[in-house]
C-alpha cells in the first residue's frame, strides 16, 4: 500500500501553517515522487507529475517558514524525489516530516512537509515501511557517519553561521551521524584527517575555503594506509574566499551556488572521483594537490591580496586592478606530458633527475599567466576550464605569454564574466596534460600558488599519484550531460 491515507484508516492531516491539524489528505508514492492532496487532481503518469511539480512549487506545508500557504488554497502538492530527502517518522508525536528541498526561483529552499497520522501501533509499523520506501528513492541507503570541520576564520567569517544552517538540515535526517570540530590552527585538518578510522567514518565535510580541503587530502594521502584512506570522502560546503571544489561539483551537477546546495547534495549521498596529483619541489616534502597550480599575475592577485581576506571574494577583483597595472610575469621553462597520448606518464622522477622518455612537450618564455587546473572552477567565480572534468585523468595548463596590459584585461574580464572567452585573447592557451614540470628562471621573483596556498618560488613537478573520493552529484540523471560543461 503506497497511499498514507489507506494505511491510517484515513487519519492522515496535513499539519497548516502556525502548527494547526489540517485536514485529511492522500500521500501517495508515485514513480517519480510522492503526491499529496486529491487524488482526482493528481494523474498518476510521471509526465502529469512533472506538471503538477511545476505548478504547485508555492509553500503551504512548512509550519513557521515564511511564504507558507495552506494545501486546501493551493489544491495538491508534488515532491519530486529528485527534491526529497526522505521521510522521517516521530512516533511519539506521530508526525511524518518529509524533507523537502525544491528550486524555487532557481535557489533551494526548505518546504519540509508535516503529516498527522491516526490509528495504532500496527500503523505507525506500516508507516515505517511507507518511509523506508520513500527514502529508498531518494538518499544513498544506510547509515552515514560525516566529521564536520569548520574554519571559522576562513574568508569573511561566516563559516560558524553557515554550519548552523547547515546543522539544522542534517539533524532532520537520521541516516546521517555528525560528529563536528571547529578548528583553531593551520594544520588542524591535515591531523584530523591523519588519524580518522576509515571503518568508523565515511566522509569529511569542510566548511571553510579550498585550502582546508586541500589539507584533508594530505592527511589522508600521506597516511600508511593510503587507499583505505582515501575512501573516506570529501564534502564541501562553500565557507571561505574560493570554493572552488564546492562551485565545481555544484556547476556540474545543475545546482546553484550556495551551502544550502552543497550540503543538500551531500545529504544524498552520491559520489565521485577526483584526480590527485604529487606535487614535488627541492627540500620540500610531497605535498598532494587537488585543485592546482597558479603563477605569474594569478598568483600576485591570490596571495599577495590576503591582508584583504576580510573583504571575501571581492579581494581578488580589487587586488587584480594592482596586478594590470603593474603585472609581473613568470619566466620559466615548462615541460609537460600531452592528454593526448595514450602512455601513461609512468613513475614519477625526482626533481634532480631528467624527464623519462616520452613525448614531452617544452615551452620557454614569460608566463604573464600560468594556471594549472584538475577541475573546470578555480574559484566560485572562475571558470577556468570549461570541460575539465575533475576525474578524468587530465589536467588543464591554461596560459597567457607575453601579454601587454590591454590583453591582459581583456582576460581577467573575461574571465569573470563566465563566458569562456579569456581563451580568445590573443596569446592565450589550454594545454592538456598528465603530468608537467614547471622550472622558473632563477632571477625571477613572484609567487607559486598550489590550492590556493603559497608555496615555494622554485622547481616544481606535477605527477598524477590516484584519485580521491567527493560527495555531491546531481540527484537528476538529466544533469548528466551538464558534467562535461
Amino acid at each position: 500500500m503506497d497511499d498514507l491515507w489507506q494505511i491510517a484508516g484515513g487519519l492522515c492531516s496535513v499539519i497548516e501553517t502556525a502548527g494547526a491539524t489540517g485536514h485529511p489528505v492522500h500521500t501517495k508514492i508515485t514513480n517519480s515522487g510522492v503526491a499529496v492532496g486529491e487524488l482526482s487532481e493528481l494523474d498518476n503518469n510521471e509526465a502529469q507529475s512533472r506538471s503538477q511539480e511545476a505548478q504547485t512549487r508555492r509553500c503551504w506545508c512548512c509550519a513557521g517558514r515564511e511564504s507558507a500557504r495552506s494545501l486546501r488554497a493551493s489544491g495538491s502538492e508534488f515532491l519530486r524525489f529528485e527534491d526529497l530527502l526522505g521521510a522521517v517518522l516521530d512516533p511519539v508525536a506521530r508526525l511524518v516530516r518529509l524533507v523537502h528541498c525544491p528550486i524555487i526561483s532557481g535557489t533551494r529552499a526548505r518546504r519540509d512537509v508535516f503529516l498527522h497520522i491516526g490509528g495504532g501501533e500496527k500503523v505507525l509499523e506500516a508507516v515505517r515501511e511507507w518511509a523506508s520506501q520513500v527514502n529508498d528513492r531518494c538518499t544513498t541507503k544506510g547509515l552515514r557517519r560525516y566529521h564536520v570541520l569548520i574554519n571559522p576564520a576562513s574568508g569573511s567569517g561566516n563559516a560558524a553561521s553557515t554550519w548552523q544552517q547547515v546543522r539544522e538540515l542534517f539533524a532532520c535526517l537520521p541516516f546521517l551521524e555528525i560528529t563536528e570540530t571547529h578548528t583553531t590552527r593551520a594544520g588542524e585538518a591535515c591531523e584530523i584527517a591523519s588519524q580518522l578510522d576509515p571503518n568508523q567514518c565515511d566522509g569529511i565535510i569542510v566548511i571553510s575555503g579550498d585550502g582546508m580541503v586541500h589539507e584533508v587530502f594530505n592527511g589522508l594521502a600521506h597516511r600508511s594506509d593510503r587507499g583505505e584512506a582515501l575512501r573516506i570522502a570529501v564534502g564541501h560546503i562553500p565557507g571561505g574566499s574560493g570554493n572552488a571544489l564546492a562551485k565545481s561539483i555544484l556547476h556540474s551537477s545543475g545546482e546553484a551556488f550556495g551551502a544550502l546546495e552543497a550540503a543538500f547534495l551531500i545529504a544524498k549521498g552520491k559520489q565521485r572521483e577526483v584526480d590527485l596529483m604529487t606535487v614535488s619541489q627541492p627540500n620540500q616534502p610531497d605535498r598532494i594537490s587537488f585543485l592546482g597550480l597558479s603563477a605569474g599575475v594569478i598568483a600576485d592577485v591570490d596571495l599577495g591580496s590576503e591582508w584583504l581576506r576580510f573583504m571575501g571574494g571581492f579581494r581578488f577583483t580589487l587586488y587584480a586592478a594592482v596586478c594590470i597595472a603593474y603585472p609581473r610575469p613568470l619566466v620559466a621553462e615548462l615541460h609537460y606530458w600531452p592528454a593526448t597520448s595514450e602512455a601513461p606518464a609512468g613513475p614519477a622522477p625526482g626533481l634532480d633527475s631528467e624527464l623519462p622518455p616520452g613525448p614531452w612537450v617544452s615551452i620557454s618564455g614569460a608566463f604573464t599567466i600560468f594556471w594549472s587546473a584538475n577541475m573546470a572552477w578555480m574559484s566560485y567565480k572562475v571558470h577556468l576550464a570549461p570541460g575539465q572534468c575533475m576525474g578524468d585523468g587530465t589536467c588543464s595548463l591554461v596560459i597567457l605569454r607575453d601579454a601587454g596590459r590591454l590583453a591582459l584585461t581583456q582576460f581577467l574580464l573575461a574571465l569573470e564574466s563566465d563566458s569562456g572567452t579569456h581563451l580568445d585573447v590573443q596569446g592565450a592557451e589550454k594545454l592538456e596534460c598528465k603530468a608537467f614540470r614547471l622550472v622558473p628562471a632563477a632571477s625571477v621573483r613572484g609567487y607559486f600558488s598550489l590550492d590556493g596556498e603559497e608555496v615555494p618560488l622554485q622547481p616544481i613537478q606535477f605527477w598524477p599519484t590516484g584519485q580521491g573520493r567527493v560527495i555531491g552529484s546531481s540527484p537528476d540523471s538529466r544533469m548528466d550531460s551538464v558534467m562535461n560543461v
